[in-house]
């Protein structure tokens, strides 16, 4: 009994030590896991006026006035550090509030990665390499013009994707692989009132490679390639684009971009070029105004295709983290598809 006596406090003291020692390391975790949580309220009043220009519909128009979600979005980012490496992910919801699609919430991003020296691995659904690049004007942009980031296409934000970034001096190099699934829409690229749809739908795999040089005084420079490969279609995209900041108040911008989406079934092709030239200007500090001449035509299967678009906006800050814009956007495409005007009034809070 007396042995036993003994031994029970000494017991009672390693597992209390144990018990410490494991509160200690929770704590330590805790304290080295960052958490950042973020959110984007995005809404927008909108205006668009299509004219019809077939014989059969001549004089005629459609008006139409709507409230809209512009992207909004809310998510969470977390970073760890793992020996002289750090863990991080991202997992972002967005909304189905514009159409009818259920359920109300979707997914936007969600991907972990590993950062070391040598660059940043990370797998899961996130924004492609092009679409990063496709925003050369940063406007609202409310609807597509001449860019060509969908998810019909696999440039938007495709799931089941490995990126890998790294730095060398003035360049960051990417690269993606999207790995065999099902798109839930047809491949299509389409131009002004004619198009080529597939049916393929069967994603054997997907590449894209991707460079940002900033090595020139106060001038970026952006590059990007993708290539598609389904079991009877091929897919490909090129995208540059460069901005200059002129000066402290003005940003200057070109855009560049070729597609192509070939139906090796039916033996057809449809081609289109795109080219833009966009500018942003301060005007005080917390106003800008912005715009942008963007053209693009068809060839092969899709050629007299076109379609040209005049933006013009105005943006203003009214408080930290919060601001307001009027934008106009005029296209004019070939003469089977009706020219339209979108005016959009929005407002953008983030939290």
């Amino acid at each position: 009994m007396r042995y036993s006596y003994t031994i029970f406090p000494v017991t009672l003291l390693l597992t209390s030590a144990q018990v410490s020692s494991s509160d200690i390391q929770l704590k330590d975790l805790i304290n080295e896991l960052d958490i950042s949580p973020y959110a984007n309220l995005k809404i927008a009043a909108t205006y668009s006026n299509k004219q019809e220009k077939t014989h059969e519909r001549s004089n005629r128009s459609s008006q139409q006035w709507q409230l809209k979600d512009n992207a909004s979005k809310a998510g969470v980012k977390f970073n760890y550090p793992v020996a002289q490496s750090k863990i991080y992910g991202r997992y972002e919801l967005g909304t189905n509030a514009n159409t009818d699609d259920t359920p109300f919430f979707k997914t936007r991003q969600a991907y972990l990665g590993v950062r070391t020296q040598w660059g940043k691995l990370q797998y899961g659904q996130q924004n492609a390499i092009v679409k990063n690049y496709d925003n050369f004007d940063r406007s609202h942009r409310v609807g597509a013009s001449v860019h060509l980031t969908k998810d019909e296409l696999n440039t938007k934000r495709p799931s089941h994707t490995m990126q890998y970034h790294t730095r060398f001096d003035e360049f960051r190099l990417s690269g993606q692989y999207n790995f065999s699934r099902t798109l839930e829409n047809r491949p299509q690229l389409r131009i002004g009132s004619q198009r080529l749809r597939v049916k393929d739908t069967k994603l054997d795999y997907g590449v894209g490679l991707g460079i940002h040089y900033t090595g020139l005084k106060n001038i970026e420079l952006e590059a990007g390639y993708q290539a598609n490969y389904y079991e009877q279609a091929k897919y490909h995209t090129h995208i540059a684009s460069a901005k200059w900041q002129a000066s402290s108040n003005l940003q200057v911008s070109i855009y560049g971009a070729t597609h192509s989406l070939k139906d090796l079934q039916k033996s057809k092709t449809a081609e289109s070029r795109h080219y833009a030239l966009g500018a942003r200007y301060r005007l005080f500090d917390q106003h800008r105004i912005y715009g942008s001449l963007e053209y693009a035509y068809g060839a092969n299967d899709i050629k007299g295709a076109k379609q040209r678009a005049l933006v013009i906006g105005n943006d203003y800050r009214f408080a930290s983290q919060k601001h307001a814009y009027v934008e106009i956007r005029k296209r004019y495409f070939d003469a089977d598809k009706a020219d339209d005007i979108n005016v959009a009034l929005g407002i953008n809070i983030k939290f």
